[in-house]
């Protein structure tokens, strides 16, 4: 487990700024913090949004769209005394890890430290949903006479505690399944006197959190937030199934789109849900746990002919088919009537990031030239941000056209002209939204300039 180092600082729609965290690194945190401090009960508020499908996390209540709050509660039993055993069994998330210490144990003893456990219980709540995480810390405590710092012994010390932690990770299941951390504690009487703790605590706690987080997240916002591994990123893709399917797609939807490959052919992902109203007759469903992918070019069936019509037969296809598709235009525009303020502003932000990964992975760029067009995106997006908080700031949102001038410049910093790719978003900012909407889509859109200028900053 690791400290968190990276942040992202955004502004929220109500105009509140937040902090933004790595999910598995603000969990990481949050249980390092409780077991190293030796609590034996701790409360968090926090919430949970995604940022290009990458989860984040807050140490606080947010209320505005795209947020889940949620509650995370930490209590630890009091720790025992193991003695000396080779053997451990340590739960976690309703497993056993079975740790044989073998000849370690008396290795432990020889360093001067005695063996305990301790079983902490994490609670996470969200909403009338609770739901338990329990997991064992095995402990070794200092058993022999206390490290006097006024002899510079700290140092001796730690170098003592190292050379024990890389006999320890010798261990294959140590090694593979626990971290390994430790803590000098200060004497509460003498504050020259340290006592050194090392803890054994198991992988994948945080992550088997962060999975129901993501799993509570998709039924409360009906968005895909994991893609399969099989599935390869890349919103460039040109098919022509794929590009009927899209436009066929109501506009809320497109922004829970996500567009790649998957082995050889294009294929898009979206939140489990039928679809088969949108399909060309060419596509192959494939429906995971909480996700459909739709892949293109793998025809199920085949085509029926197209039979020969007779002028006046042409003209009546021709009639109906203009009444059909005038009924789809008034569908389509009751549709739009619907699309969240979050969709806008999510579908703009993907975009972009898209931008990024564009000049990330262009095959044909060589690395000055990356650098060049990295700098230059990311000066326009700081542009592009400023402006977005004077305009919270003031209470007065960017024109349309003031965001087409970012977005050209953005997409000019990739050598890239598919400036069309924004526009249904920018058209419905521009005419179906009122001027608190508009200013909540900019508040939501700071997030996603944010976090690919972070992305920038960390290449």
């Amino acid at each position: 487990m690791k400290k968190i180092d990276h942040r992202i600082e955004t502004i929220t729609s109500d105009g509140t700024s937040v902090n933004l965290y790595p999910l598995d690194e603000y969990l990481s945190d949050i249980l390092l913090d409780f077991i190293l401090d030796g609590r034996r009960s701790y409360k968090q508020d926090g919430s949970l949004t995604l940022v290009n499908y990458k989860p984040m996390a807050t140490f606080s209540f947010v209320t505005s769209p795209g947020y889940m709050p949620f509650i995370i509660e930490i209590s630890a039993s009091e720790d025992y005394d193991l003695h000396y055993p080779s053997y451990i069994g340590v739960e976690c998330c309703g497993k056993t890890i079975h740790l044989n210490l073998g000849n370690l144990n008396k290795i432990i003893k020889s360093f001067g430290f005695r063996i305990h456990k301790e079983t902490v219980d994490v609670s996470i709540i969200q909403g009338a949903t609770v739901k338990d995480f329990d997991f064992d810390v095995v402990i070794l405590e200092y058993a022999k006479e206390n490290i006097d710092t006024r002899f510079d012994d700290l140092k001796l010390a730690e170098a003592k505690i190292k050379t024990l932690i890389q006999a320890l990770e010798s261990n294959p299941t140590l090694r593979k399944d626990f971290h390994i951390e430790y803590i000098f504690y200060t004497n509460r009487y003498d504050g020259y006197l340290k006592y050194p703790y090392i803890y054994f605590i198991p992988v994948g706690t945080a992550n088997h959190i962060a999975d129901f987080l993501l799993s509570l997240y998709q039924q409360n916002y009906g968005i895909v937030t994991k893609l399969p591994p099989e599935f390869t990123l890349n919103e460039n893709v040109q098919s022509p199934e794929l590009k009927k399917f899209l436009d066929k797609l109501p506009l809320d939807m497109i922004a829970k789109t996500v567009i790649g490959m998957y082995g050889s052919h294009p294929v898009i992902l979206l939140p489990k849900g039928d679809y088969s109203q949108y399909l060309t007759g060419n596509e192959r469903v494939i429906n995971l746990d909480e996700k459909v992918v739709i892949v293109f070019g793998n025809p199920q069936q085949t085509p029926v002919p197209e039979q020969q019509t007779t002028a006046p037969q042409a003209q009546e296809q021709q009639n109906v088919e203009q009444n059909k598709e005038e009924e789809n235009s008034n569908t389509d525009l009751d549709k739009l009537e619907k699309v969240s303020n979050s969709a806008i502003a999510e579908g703009l932000g993907k975009k972009i990031q898209f931008i990024y990964e564009s000049i990330i992975e262009g095959d044909t760029i060589n690395i000055e030239e990356k650098k060049h067009r990295l700098e230059t995106l990311n000066n326009v997006l700081d542009e592009l941000g400023k402006a977005i908080l004077d305009a919270l700031k003031s209470q007065t949102p960017l024109k349309a056209n003031e965001l087409r001038k970012y977005i050209k410049d953005i997409v000019k910093s990739a050598g890239l002209s598919y400036i069309n790719n924004f526009e249904n978003y920018l058209d419905y900012y521009e005419h179906s939204l009122t001027e608190t909407e508009e200013l909540e889509v900019l508040a939501t859109l700071l997030t996603y300039i944010g976090k690919t200028m972070y992305d920038i900053d960390m290449i």
